[in-house]
């Protein structure tokens, strides 16, 4: 899993930017002469014009965080200087929850073929995805059935894609999509690979294939 530490901290500031669409909460750690900012936006990236646009979905997610973690409304968040919180440091940001980080192998590990246990798997109606652990740290093996359009900056469910990774799912595993759960805890195999000279993807061995039930002889 990803590393953090989990610090207790009071909220000294919070100011809004980019025309209140972000907040930043900032909280001090007396001790260390430190602070930790988490930062709540109710845009999401735009890999064209590297800019986070207003997206009305991501907003009322934001408005909820902001209901549950502190009991106010995301405009009259500067109440919420004086606060005590639970706050999850990570190498990168901060959070007011625990987040679920996949890792991504490096070109480094190509190649390499081991055995692992499924911890989670899932249908999120975009993708199937089987998680795994290895050296401590979690990935993620994913058979994606949506598309992403950038003019929308959105996925959306290709039925054909999807239709093709079901079968793909059953031919592999010896089961249906809609019994996914009874992965996990699973042995499984897995391959690094590279997809067209560039993109390191993980691979799950197919099981083995019950044998065929033989036919009764006939006098």
């Amino acid at each position: 899993m990803a590393k953090f530490e989990k610090l207790h901290l009071e909220c000294v500031d919070a100011q809004y930017e980019d025309n209140y669409q972000k907040l930043v909460l900032t909280f001090l750690h007396e001790d260390r002469g430190e602070v930790r900012d988490v930062s709540l936006n109710k845009g999401i990236f735009d890999a064209k014009t590297k800019k986070f646009i207003f997206d009305e979905k991501k907003a009322a997610q934001v408005d909820e965080w902001c209901e549950e973690y502190f009991g106010l409304p995301f405009e009259r968040m500067g109440e919420a200087i004086g606060e005590w919180k639970d706050i999850y440091c990570y190498p990168n940001f901060n959070s007011l929850w625990e987040v679920q980080m996949i890792e991504k192998f490096g070109d480094d590990m190509e190649g390499q073929i081991f055995e692992t246990e499924i911890v989670k798997a899932f249908d999120d109606g975009k993708k199937i995805s089987l998680q795994f652990e290895y050296e401590g740290e979690l990935y993620e093996s994913k058979m994606q059935y949506a598309d992403f359009l950038e003019g929308r900056n959105e996925w959306f469910v290709n039925p054909q894609k999807k239709r093709k990774q079901f079968e793909k799912f059953v031919e592999k595993f010896n089961m249906p999509v809609e019994e996914i759960e009874n992965m996990v805890g699973k042995k499984v195999m897995v391959e690094v690979k590279k997809a067209f000279g560039e993109f390191i993807y993980n691979e799950i061995k197919p099981f083995k294939k019950k044998p065929a039930a033989k036919g009764r002889k006939t006098s």
